[in-house]
């Protein structure tokens, strides 16, 4: 099954493109988040990818509770900024708005911090985003940009001189790229014809015939592994591994070089040391294109995220894992006579 690869005019949702980045395979890279995945990983550090469709932040440190976003929403499904009850205070009552007739100005001149931002009621919003256009302070903000994939690859290009001396190049990520094989190919093969390097950075969930189009116009694949246990991995993500893991097998077969990353989470795997010595199984068992096994250590960064995307982290208040804390997993790898690079925290 070929994929009709996009123009160069072709529109879509791009979360960021992150400039000199160095845990995204080797030398100092450019990585694409496109947006969407079908995966729902309870750890998620990239939560605005996860959803195909466009959305919104909303940062109540930013806003300065004027209203303006209440006043424009079609469906009311904002509700207005309130002022905070003291402990002296009559419970707050919707003429208490300060966006009500005289409220734009009363908001403004009272202390912001009396005053409880709007909140958005995410299930009546239809995404319309006349609120982010309205919102002149940066409260507001959309998840992704939308951009062509000339575009792209022209803001890719330009860091040209870094790939040449380090070895670099373009990865694109996610979300899950291969949920748009029509763009990654067209990003990839964009690419290659610039003289880029390529890394595909991939869940693995998705279609061998998916895999077996783009393939060609990849230099290295990172293929996240979840989790080697089925059970575990339906519990954390949502979804079956047997798809990536047979994925997995078959790429190895194909010769192209292959890196495997292992995210070490609390409460999925941390601790498990087993785990490390599983893992190293695993990747003996595809062969010799297996060039590096990458620890990645949880981070909580996505916990700000799930906040201002209205939704709640299911790791909300966890602490960060450092490289120490994972380092015993890096020396069991080593001490297993493993052939390619073990890093922490990625290439």
């Amino acid at each position: 099954m070929a994929i009709q690869i996009a123009s160069n005019d072709e529109v879509f949702l791009v979360t960021n493109i992150q400039r000199f980045s160095v845990n995204d395979g080797p030398g100092i890279r450019t990585t694409v988040f496109l947006k969407g995945c079908p995966l729902n990983c309870a750890w998620c550090h990239n939560q605005e990818c996860i959803n195909s469709y466009q959305e919104l932040f909303h940062n109540t440190d930013k806003c300065v509770r004027c209203g303006a976003c209440v006043d424009v929403c079609p469906e009311d499904a904002i509700t207005p900024p309130i002022k905070n009850p003291s402990n002296n205070d009559e419970p707050p009552s919707p003429s208490t708005s300060c966006c009500s007739t005289a409220g734009s100005q009363s908001a403004q001149e009272a202390n912001v911090q009396d005053i409880r931002p709007p909140v958005i009621d995410r299930d009546k919003c239809t995404r319309c985003m006349k609120c982010v256009e309205a919102c002149k302070y940066g409260a507001l903000t959309l998840a992704a940009e939308e951009m062509t994939v000339g575009q792209v690859l022209a803001e890719v290009e330009s860091d040209s001189t870094f790939y040449e001396s380090s070895g670099g190049g373009m990865t694109v990520s996610g979300g899950e790229p291969l949920l748009h094989p029509e763009i990654t190919c067209a990003l990839l093969k964009g690419a290659k014809e610039r003289g880029i390097h390529t890394a595909l950075d991939t869940s693995g969930f998705a279609k061998w015939e998916i895999f077996e189009n783009v393939l060609e116009y990849v230099d290295v694949v990172l293929l996240d592994i979840k989790s080697l246990d089925d059970e575990k991995h339906i519990k954390w993500t949502g979804v079956s591994n047997k798809i990536i893991l047979d994925n997995a097998a078959k790429l190895a077969k194909t010769g192209v070089s292959m890196r495997l990353r292992f995210p070490i989470i609390h409460n999925a795997n941390y601790w498990d040391l087993e785990y490390p010595r599983k893992m190293l199984k695993f990747a003996e068992g595809l062969g010799g294109n297996i060039t590096g096994l990458d620890i990645m250590p949880f981070h909580s960064f996505a916990e700000k995220k799930c906040e201002e995307l209205g939704r709640e982290y299911a790791f909300k208040g966890f602490p960060n894992l450092f490289k120490e804390d994972v380092e015993d997993y890096k020396q069991i790898l080593e001490k297993n006579n493993f052939q390619g690079e073990v890093t922490i925290g990625g290439l």
